[in-house]
């Protein structure tokens, strides 16, 4: 499908079937959101995929029992990872050794991460990267015939990854 036709064609849907949803199609959605570019290419997020109706269910109530979350066949949890948005600078001058990155620029994102490194500006990152995987996800299904809806952070919580680091959800 044309990317174009895509983006035109894109729409947000709240009323779902109970069809299954093929394996390879929620692959092929995530894969396409691993491409998304980020910040260094921190890539500060996880995707949680419920196929579950039980979790499914658990799900919705943190959405605030959102219909299109009861009825969903499957839900796509975004979290933004904060320890991975630690690791930028790492990341960055990773990048400067390849020589993807000039070492004028890597001095100037260390004095820059050192000057800005707050929390509440952090959080507002990651959760920018976060959109920045979203789209394409979302992009992706409608490609492939599927519906979707992008449903802004509900019930926000911080809790933490399996890797032990405070993770902020977002719900997709």
């Amino acid at each position: 499908m044309d990317f174009f036709k895509v983006v035109r064609e894109r729409r947000s849907v709240r009323s779902f079937e109970d069809r299954p949803v093929p394996r390879g199609n929620i692959e092929s959605c995530l894969n396409a959101a691993r491409l998304a570019p980020s910040g260094t290419n921190a890539q500060p997020w996880r995707f949680l995929v419920i196929r579950e109706a039980e979790k499914r269910r658990l799900r919705a109530e943190a959405g605030f029992n959102q219909p299109c979350l009861r009825e969903a066949p499957v839900i796509t949890v975004l979290f933004g990872d904060r320890g991975l948005y630690k690791k930028r600078l790492r990341r960055a001058k990773e990048l400067s050794d390849i020589g993807a990155l000039s070492q004028d620029t890597l001095s100037t994102l260390e004095v820059n991460y050192a000057k800005r490194d707050s929390k509440d500006l952090n959080d507002q990152k990651i959760a920018m990267n976060c959109m920045l995987a979203g789209a394409p996800y979302a992009l992706a299904a409608s490609a492939l015939r599927l519906c979707s809806c992008w449903v802004r952070p509900l019930a926000c919580q911080h809790s933490t990854d399996s890797g032990g680091n405070d993770a902020q959800k977002q719900f997709l």
